[in-house]
């Protein structure tokens, strides 16, 4: 194993030199005096231009920028569910009772004031705006996968004496006075949540309907009256002391709840309208902010593609893009990390249930709105292509599949062509990643569809020439490629991840760094395969060289600086320690097992260590799971695990822990049962087949411990098979190869018959 150490040592030393080379300088904004908080719901980069957002666009040309990730996973966040995750600072969710309902200290709900509803939940007068339904929302997240704290950053507002007030009103109905109680489901005022505290409430602002305006060419009749929103505004932000005021472009979120009233051209007219209301609104806004002592942050609570604008403005801030250690990608970030930059902005600490992490700001090139635009369309692209691309990449190995099986009755010319076909089905892995090279390859199908068949073309050759020189050898060099793709995009900041098929998507929330799941599934079946590969050829005395190649994998796919995949570890260090010691020959049984489970847990330990020693805005999940073991918080540490589970199997908790039970159960049964008949100590030397065996344990246990702590469910074990098929017919079709492994074997077994 010391040539696995070297290896190791090695890839350590290479990352370390190639992540030095990075010209990014981040910087941290702030301390400020006031922070205003400008929402502005459904705006994307494609609506900002210096004619139609004008006060928008000066905003922007002297702020740090970026793109906010609005969901997590397929469908798209609600509002209220939005602002309660900007205001905890984690994922939040919203309970089955009336979202929006927030009110000001003199309305009334249900006949009851607002006053004598929060009496009775407080036992003690309070006067400000009033969340209605926190008691429900708590209890809906306390209950939750993501344990969030709705309330977080209000509370901790409150407790540095920052004054708060949130200025919002999106009610959405038609035929009630202006002055009246709206109807129920009628109330849209979701905003406040943003900055309320544990007890829901707000101490200054206004969120009533005399922010409104009767106007009957506007969404349900009404709009935002600019000169009350003003005028609440002034009255919360020349206060004296430190302050947070957040303002909603509420028009914007009424023109879209209109949408299914209007026709397409109407509807295009009211949100053109409602976008230039806004921008005007802005504009008054912005006369009142002093940009040497006051913080400007517009953000897009929600977006129609999952990627809303964000623009962050503070007396250390003249241009850039933002980021955050919660995704280390130039130009993105989370909703949960609007909380805690906001802390950060006012130089106070963000409390432990705050997940987030404050926004940095990064230098950046060239025309920063068109560069953020295009990775907005490349994800809808990315989306579409999809289901596509993967129907057609199962019907070509299925097609290969029953070549193989049907392989005598098909003429001599068609099989002959099943293996080099196999290599350049291996080939059309990198030639996914690869079109995001090639600018014409996001817009044309055409282009994508060339690109990725000349990759497979060039593989499938290359490997298929090889493996007429060195028989045996063609396959290492097919599953290699894969290798070598994934290897090298990840020491230069993994672009070829960014919004490609078997990448992940920058609209959904998932991973912006490091290896997105079916990448990883791609990258781990193929370093399963390749040791058995390379054991196929060359047999045991290969060995310390496949160790290495594993090792660096691991490292490869865990460390810190490069994306720190938990689950990635947590699957590839049992599958590959597993797949090592049947191909040595070791008996695996309980203990064997039990041992790679263990190990895959400590490397992740000691990943969260080394990722401890980076600066706080580089830090990955992986320091914070470290500190939570470290501070004896193993129930956030169970969190953040159930999260994946739950992620990948849904809301039945029963089911799932039967499933991954019985996922476990029958994955150490049937590694039991195939040790003790294929590699134990007492099996007859005529039926031991390491290579066969090792593949079988290895994949198994990867596509197991793969579809539970990682979380997206079947696609992970799904994916690999864009590998294993490939590799499994080249193993059948390599009648001329013989493993030196299995004849010298074939040879011991035969001389220990005869005598």
């Amino acid at each position: 194993m010391r040539r696995a150490a070297v290896l190791a040592l090695a890839a350590l030393v290479l990352v370390a030199a190639v992540s030095g080379c990075s010209d990014d300088r981040v910087a941290s904004p702030g301390p400020v005096r006031r922070v205003l908080v400008v929402t502005v719901p459904g705006v994307t980069w494609s609506d900002v231009s210096a004619e139609t957002t004008p006060h928008l666009q000066a905003l922007v040309d002297g702020s740090a920028i970026g793109d906010v990730s609005t969901r997590i996973g397929a469908f798209r966040q609600s509002a209220t569910a939005a602002y309660l995750t900007l205001g905890a600072g984690t994922r939040s969710v919203v309970p089955d009772v009336d979202t929006g309902v927030a009110l000001n200290p003199g309305e009334v709900h249900g006949g009851v004031p607002a006053a004598e509803l929060v009496r009775r939940r407080t036992g003690r007068p309070v006067d400000g705006i009033a969340y209605i339904p926190v008691g429900a929302t708590i209890e809906a997240n306390a209950s939750s996968p993501f344990s969030s704290e709705p309330g977080t950053l209000g509370q901790a507002l409150a407790d540095a004496d920052v004054r708060r007030a949130v200025i919002a009103n999106a009610d959405a109905a038609e035929g009630f006075a202006t002055d009246a109680p709206p109807p129920d489901g009628a109330y849209k005022r979701s905003a406040a949540t943003a900055l309320m505290d544990r007890e829901g409430v707000v101490p200054e602002g206004n969120v009533g309907r005399d922010l409104l305006r009767l106007d009957p060419e506007a969404p349900f009749g009404r709009r935002l009256d600019p000169d009350a929103v003003v005028a609440s505004f002034h009255r919360a932000w020349t206060q004296p002391g430190r302050s947070v005021v957040l303002v909603e472009a509420s028009d914007l979120s009424r023109a879209d709840a209109y949408a299914s009233r209007a026709e397409d051209a109407q509807q295009a007219a009211l949100e053109a309208q409602a976008l230039a209301d806004t921008d005007a609104l802005l504009g008054r806004l912005l006369d009142e902010v002093d940009p040497i002592t006051d913080a400007v942050l517009v953000v897009a609570p929600t977006a129609p593609g999952g990627l809303g604008i964000t623009t962050l403005r503070a007396p250390d801030v003249d241009g850039g893009m933002v980021r955050s250690a919660s995704t280390r990608r130039k130009g993105y970030v989370y909703l949960a990390d609007v909380a805690p930059t906001v802390l950060e902005l006012l130089d106070e600490p963000a409390p432990q249930g705050i997940e987030g992490t404050p926004m940095d700001v990064v230098v950046a090139r060239g025309d920063r709105v068109a560069q953020l635009e295009r990775q907005a369309d490349a994800a809808q692209v990315r989306a579409a292509r999809l289901p596509l691309v993967v129907t057609l990449v199962i019907l070509a190995l299925l097609l290969l599949t029953l070549a193989v099986v049907f392989r005598d009755r098909l003429p001599a010319g068609v099989g002959r062509a099943i293996r080099p076909l196999s290599f350049a089905a291996l080939g059309l892995v990198p030639g996914t990643f690869l079109a995001a090279l090639v600018p014409a390859s996001r817009t044309s199908g055409l282009v994508y569809a060339l690109v990725v068949l000349a990759s497979a073309a060039v593989v499938g050759a290359a490997s298929a020439a090889v493996d007429r020189r060195w028989p045996g050898v063609g396959p290492l060099v097919a599953v290699g490629a894969v290798l070598a793709l994934v290897v090298g995009d990840l020491l230069v900041g993994a672009p070829l991840q960014v919004n490609t098929v078997f990448g992940y998507s920058m609209a959904v929330a998932g991973r912006f760094t490091g290896l997105g799941n079916l990448a990883f599934a791609l990258f781990a079946s193929a370093g399963v395969c390749f040791a058995v590969l390379a054991h196929d050829r060359f047999g045991r005395r290969a060995m310390p060289w496949i160790g290495a190649t594993l090792v660096a994998l691991v490292v490869f796919e865990g460390l810190p600086m490069l994306g720190a995949d938990v689950g990635g570890v947590l699957s590839v260090v049992p599958a590959f320690a597993l797949t090592y010691l049947v191909l040595r020959g070791r008996a695996i049984g309980w203990r064997e097992v039990l041992a790679c489970g263990l190990a895959g847990v400590a490397v992740v330990a000691l990943l969260g260590l080394l990722d401890t020693s980076q600066a706080s805005s580089s830090q990955t999940h992986l320091a914070r799971i470290g500190q939570h073991v470290a501070d004896g918080r193993m129930a956030a540490v169970g969190t953040i695990l159930w999260r994946r589970v739950h992620a990948s199997f849904g809301n039945s908790t029963v089911l799932v822990w039967l499933l991954c039970a019985a996922l476990v159960g029958a994955a150490l049964l049937q590694a039991g049962a195939v040790a003790r008949r294929w590699i134990g100590p007492g099996a007859p030397e005529r039926e031991r087949a390491p290579e066969t065996v090792a593949l079988a344990l290895g994949l198994g246990a990867l596509a197991g411990i793969g579809l539970v702590v990682n979380d997206s469910s079947i696609a992970v074990p799904a994916t690999m098979l864009i590998v294993i098929v490939p590799v499994l017919i080249l193993r059948r079709t390599a009648a001329s190869t013989v493993s030196p492994a299995s004849e010298s074997m074939r040879v011991r077994a035969k001389t220990d018959h005869v005598s």
